[in-house]
């Protein structure tokens, strides 16, 4: 199926294809984005360990405007994210959110394990509204079995494009802070590093927890900084 996209725009003779006009070809309630269906029909779901049975998205939260964005690998899984699915509030939420301007919800299947991985930086009434994140995959996994298979995926390939093109300049020049807290390398980060004047690839541990030093310090002292300006 060939997709038209209006949001593509000349990037040194390739087309980078906006992440929110993508997401925009969804239908309410879809489980796989019509771009990846070709690519899942080739792969052997037993090897790439994707769960098709819930509803997709590579990013939630504020992503058009939050100054706060972290980076991750995929979506999780756990039970509830089957039964968000299958319930109306969860096909609205999640249709409204490929806008990208839907704050986090307070009761959503992943609340719980967002509020773990924020609680150092700031109370979840401020990372509700002012706080974003960007995986590369789209699909919840317990664990990504196949990283050729989740790069295989063209919705995968348009978070990445889309991150190194128009995200990281846009930390480079200190407009966001991104903050990379799972699998630096498939993001093209190097872990340790700070890149420009708000883009950070920290040291973090496999379940993307900050790792307690004084480096990680600093950087929760320059996120609570920027939040204190808005």
């Amino acid at each position: 199926m060939r997709l038209r996209f209006r949001g593509c725009v000349a990037q040194q003779g390739a087309l980078l294809i906006d992440i929110f006009d993508f997401w925009s070809h969804v239908e309410r309630g879809t489980l796989v984005h019509p771009a990846d269906k070709e690519v899942f029909n080739r792969l052997d779901a037993a090897k790439h360990g994707f769960r098709l049975d819930c509803l997709p998205g590579c990013f939630a939260g504020r992503l058009r405007s939050a100054p706060i964005v972290l980076l991750y690998l995929s979506p999780g899984f756990s039970p509830a994210d089957l039964d968000d699915a299958a319930s109306e509030d969860g096909k609205d939420y999640r249709f409204r959110s490929y806008a990208g301007d839907q704050p986090f919800r307070d009761n959503s299947p992943g609340a719980k394990w967002l509020r773990s991985r924020t609680k150092r930086f700031a109370d979840y009434e401020t990372v509700k509204e002012q706080f974003a994140i960007l995986n590369i995959g789209a699909y919840h996994s317990t664990d990504v079995q196949s990283f050729a298979s989740l790069l295989a995926l063209p919705s995968s390939r348009v978070s990445l494009s889309w991150a190194q093109e128009v995200l990281f300049p846009q930390a480079e020049a200190g407009k966001r802070i991104v903050i990379c807290m799972r699998s630096a390398e498939c993001w093209g980060l190097d872990v340790g590093r700070r890149y420009g004047e708000t883009l950070f690839a920290p040291h973090v541990n496999r379940s993307g927890h900050l790792i307690r030093n004084d480096e990680n310090q600093r950087l929760i002292e320059i996120v609570r900084n920027r939040l204190a300006t808005l």
